[in-house]
């Protein structure tokens, strides 16, 4: 029996003595004379330290902590199958979300952030300017007039719409049409040929064309009354316009640089039809007809 009293005792003092230096402040507590207490729960199995990483979410296969992916969230840890199916389920759908995103290109540092396009706005852009251009270029484009040449009936500033398509597939030009049109290259027009002029058709390839008592006449018919014209202060002999060739002349006869100054104009150096007058608003609408006024004479077949 005082075998058996001893060692239990000795044991004691072994575990206690060994219990005040595994825990913090044990070896104080031992020396002031009190019991020696373990602050904090001895692991004494691999199954104990998983058990403890499982409650802190640490190091655990399919649950802790993530990688955060761009535009996502921190998918929170869980147990149990159900959870973990879930989990999955909204991993897909987050997946779906987090990688529809623009691409970024590599701008200076110099471009501001506002002027930072990406890739899809670059290109949105690059269309929008080619659509653009192409619809100007073989369709229809603007055009002011700058001048008091085509007055009364169009005035400095007036806004019309050229269309470029009738003339490409439906008819050729035709008397009455006011066209835009680069002048050709003449003594004249050498300094001006590349400008965009704009006037009105008076007679075709084949009419004799002639100024005289203040009006206009063509094929021997007076033609200008319909629009109310001043009187023409000026005289031009009878001239028969060539083949492939149209007279022009400005509405204001007195105050034109026109087909009486330098000529016929080529048909292949319009470049459209005005159609339609857009500004000033009070006057938003087509254009009078010219030709169904006038009284047109057939021109004499004769050769050119």
């Amino acid at each position: 029996t005082t075998t058996t009293t001893t060692t239990r005792y000795d044991c004691q003092n072994w575990i206690e003595s060994s219990s005040a230096f595994l825990a913090p402040g044990g070896g104080e507590a031992r020396r002031r004379g009190g019991p020696a207490r373990v602050m904090g729960p001895v692991l004494s199995s691999s199954s104990s330290l998983e058990s403890s990483r499982e409650k802190s979410g640490i190091g655990s296969s399919g649950s802790g902590m993530r990688r955060r992916r761009r535009g996502g969230h921190v998918p929170q840890a869980s147990t149990g199958g159900t959870n973990n199916n879930n989990n999955n389920n909204n991993n897909d759908e987050d997946n779906e979300d987090d990688y529809y995103e623009e691409t970024p290109l590599p701008w200076p540092d110099a471009v501001p952030e506002w002027a930072r396009l990406s890739q899809e706005d670059v290109i949105t852009v690059v269309v929008t300017f080619a659509v653009s251009i192409g619809f100007r270029t073989f369709i229809a484009e603007p055009r002011y007039i700058p001048s008091l040449s085509m007055y009364p009936n169009f005035d400095i500033g007036d806004r019309l719409i050229a269309e470029k398509l009738t003339y490409r597939f439906a008819r050729e030009p035709d008397v009455g049409d006011v066209v835009i049109f680069n002048p050709p290259k003449t003594e004249k027009t050498k300094k001006v040929y590349k400008e965009v002029f704009i006037k009105r058709i008076v007679a075709l390839e084949g009419d004799d064309v002639e100024v005289k008592n203040g009006e206009l006449y063509v094929n021997g018919q007076s033609r200008g009354k319909e629009l109310k014209l001043e009187k023409i202060q000026y005289y031009m002999p009878k001239y028969r316009v060539p083949k492939g060739d149209v007279f022009v002349m400005g509405d204001n006869r007195n105050n034109s640089f026109d087909s009486h100054a330098w000529g016929p104009l080529p048909k292949e150096r319009i470049i459209g039809r005005a159609v339609a007058k857009y500004w000033p608003p009070t006057a938003i609408g087509g254009l009078p007809s010219y030709a169904k006024s006038a009284n047109i004479v057939t021109a004499p077949n004769v050769a050119l």
